[in-house]
């Protein structure tokens, strides 16, 4: 007479690590290894002598593992004359094999230089820390991004506002107006308030009106002058 032997279906009470111990630490060591080689010192912010990792450190590392990220949720506040004054947004962070990961982020127009630029940066704000966290905990390292401890995080680097100041000087007179009206019409900050991605927005502005075999419009010396807003 044979005996079968039946399985047990009561769910264990322990976590299980999802894979062997030699994995897991290989898998990290390649995390902290793709970190170094991947990551310069703009996708690093400095605040209070610790180093946090700021969007644009997210994002690469959002490429090299191939995660996508989608809105799940969002959230305007406004207030009783109609001005935006807070926002929360859920982000929802998927890899390649559908693991998946929901980060929140929240901004309020009571935050250090929020109220010049609310309608614009306080989504964005909300935004960008959504996904940061949801990057986070996708990958399971649970880091404090940049933006989640101040804000001012979101601003592009000095150096690269720098270069991008020496690209615009460059410019013919007539490019440089047809790049201010592009500027002024997007309704984009002073270029030392400006994000990451808007800095590479006006450089992609600059190869498209380089490129352009449409003379650029002759300006007097007096609306030189004038355009002295970037």
């Amino acid at each position: 007479m044979s005996t079968e032997l039946e399985l047990s279906t009561t769910p264990s009470a322990l976590v299980r690590a999802s894979g062997s111990t030699n994995d897991l630490i290989e898998a990290m060591a390649e995390y902290q290894e793709l970190c170094v080689k991947l990551l310069d010192d703009n996708d690093w912010q400095t605040i209070q002598k610790k180093r946090f990792p700021k969007r644009s450190a997210w994002r690469k590392l959002a490429v090299a593992y191939g995660v996508s990220f989608e809105i799940m949720d969002r959230t305007l506040f406004w207030d009783d004359e109609g001005a935006l004054k807070a926002a929360e947004f859920i982000v929802r962070a998927t890899a390649p094999n559908g693991r998946y990961a929901d980060g929140w982020g929240a901004c309020d127009v009571s935050e250090r230089n929020a109220g010049r630029k609310a309608t614009h940066d306080i989504p964005a704000t909300a935004a960008t820390r959504a996904k940061n966290r949801a990057a986070a905990d996708l990958f399971g390292m649970g880091e404090v991004s940049a933006e989640e401890v101040d804000r001012n995080a979101m601003y592009a680097s000095k150096d690269t506002t720098i270069k991008l100041r020496m690209r615009i000087d460059s410019l013919e007179h007539g490019d440089r107006k047809t790049l201010l009206e592009l500027w002024r019409d997007k309704k984009f900050p002073k270029l030392e308030s400006l994000s990451d991605d808007q800095c590479e927005t006006v450089h992609t502005w600059m190869d498209n009106i380089e490129s352009s075999d449409t003379d650029s419009p002759a300006i007097i010396e007096s609306e030189v002058d004038q355009e002295e807003s970037f």
